[in-house]
């Protein structure tokens, strides 16, 4: 059993190359400066790549993340086939790992990165220690699984209810709020696999927004132009898809564990043999 209310803290590879985490999570945000710093030490920051698989459909989890930056999809299958649909859309104020804070090993839903960044990787039995350990961690990403329950059945809703350029209006803005940019780093092919529709149809629906200046396309990114006029364009659900997520200041004293946590080097080059990639 580990410490949790020890001066430990987390120690870089020395031969990695170096990384700066962000410190940026939101679920972070709303902690207290302890128990903020009790999570910082036993996370350990590592980068995301593009189709990077964090948590695989009925596969033992084997670590839990806060997200940094970047952006991931959770997946779940379609048919028997290779089909699948988004159901939740993660970024800087998420958490990859719910299953374990319900006493879950395995999920039938897989987390893919869309948008290179880093996040914050926990080992998923020290996560677990930390849950018993620490109400405040545990109380507050009960409260985070409500939400991505709401979410979700909201999502039920709009793919059941509103048109191809609703929905894709919706995704763009509730993807720019988990980033927290105007830029998204995502495919016309990585679009249409997160909505569930043909990539024909995503394509032909971008250049009429284009058209109309809503958005500009450059290879591989999307970069938003007129927000309100997406936010015209979109379903009402991307407000309630964005509702719920804290934006409360961090701290000073907070603000010095993250500059502690900056510090910390990491390798940004792991041989792409270590990392589960989707494949193509």
């Amino acid at each position: 059993m580990l410490a949790f209310d020890d001066a430990r803290h987390y120690q870089p590879n020395v031969a990695h190359e170096s990384v700066p985490a962000l410190c940026n999570n939101k679920l972070l945000a709303r902690l207290s400066v302890a128990g903020r710093a009790i999570i910082l030490r036993h996370a350990e920051p590592t980068p995301l790549e593009t189709r990077q698989v964090l948590q695989e459909r009925n596969v033992q989890l084997q670590n839990a993340y806060l997200i940094e930056s970047g952006m991931a999809s959770m997946v779940a299958k379609a048919d028997e086939g290779r089909s699948t649909v988004e159901v939740q859309t993660l970024g800087v104020h998420d958490f990859v790992g719910l299953p374990l804070l319900h006493g879950v090993e395995v999920s039938p839903h897989r987390c893919i990165v869309r948008a290179p960044g880093i996040a914050l990787r926990i080992d998923a039995r020290i996560f677990k220690e930390m849950l018993a350990a620490q109400p405040e961690f545990q109380k507050l990403l009960l409260r985070y699984s409500h939400e991505v329950a709401v979410h979700a059945s909201q999502l039920i809703a709009c793919n059941t209810k509103h048109n191809l350029r609703q929905r894709l209006a919706r995704w763009l803005l509730v993807a720019s709020s988990r980033l927290g940019a105007d830029r998204i780093d995502i495919t016309h092919d990585g679009l249409s696999r997160a909505i569930a529709v043909r990539r024909a149809g995503v394509t032909t629906e971008m250049g009429r927004m284009e058209q109309v200046g809503l958005i500009r396309r450059s290879r591989g990114a999307i970069l938003i132009e007129n927000r309100k006029g997406l936010e015209a364009t979109s379903c009402a659900c991307h407000r309630l898809l964005r509702a719920g997520n804290s934006k409360s200041p961090i701290s000073t004293q907070t603000q010095s564990w993250c500059e502690e946590l900056r510090a910390v080097e990491i390798s940004q080059t792991k041989r792409r043999s270590s990392l589960l990639i989707e494949p193509a």
